[in-house]
């Protein structure tokens, strides 16, 4: 895993063509899909999901939006979990990560965090063909 800060990010969806806006958009068609208010639901969801990335040889998480929830969160458990990774610096500093193919279940653990606390979450693959925003209003746009 390697962390990026924002402008690292946005140079990286800049380099693989992802348009951005105030977070990146989904190019062309997409399907909206409401994120189940059960968390192993929501947790079914997320690894389904990101079997889709299996072949993909980066993969971009970018959490753009977090505290919308307070009640929802736990943000210490995501501290600590970046801390596992050497990660010290805030999320606010570095509120992205890339993840290799043999990362898949930090990716997948990354990701899920994110989605049972309401985040903002990208997660984009290095080919455009796939892209998943989920959304603090409980929704998640899929790309490809």
């Amino acid at each position: 895993m390697v962390s990026l800060s924002r402008f690292e990010a946005e140079d990286w969806c800049r380099r693989h063509g992802i348009p951005l806006g105030r977070r990146p958009k989904p190019p062309g068609d997409h399907t909206s899909l409401p994120i189940p208010v059960d968390a192993g639901q929501r947790i079914a969801l997320v690894r389904e999901q990101m079997t889709a990335f299996a072949d993909e040889r980066e993969v971009l998480v970018w959490f753009t939006e977090w505290g919308v929830w307070p009640s929802a969160e736990r943000p210490h458990i995501f501290d600590r979990l970046r801390a596992s990774y050497g990660e010290g610096r805030s999320l606010i500093e570095i509120p992205a990560h890339l993840f290799l193919p043999s990362e898949s279940e930090d990716l997948l653990s990354f990701v899920t965090l994110g989605v049972l606390f309401l985040w903002d979450v990208n997660v984009l693959g290095a080919s455009c063909r796939r892209m998943l925003l989920y959304s603090h209003d409980e929704m998640v746009d899929v790309v490809g």
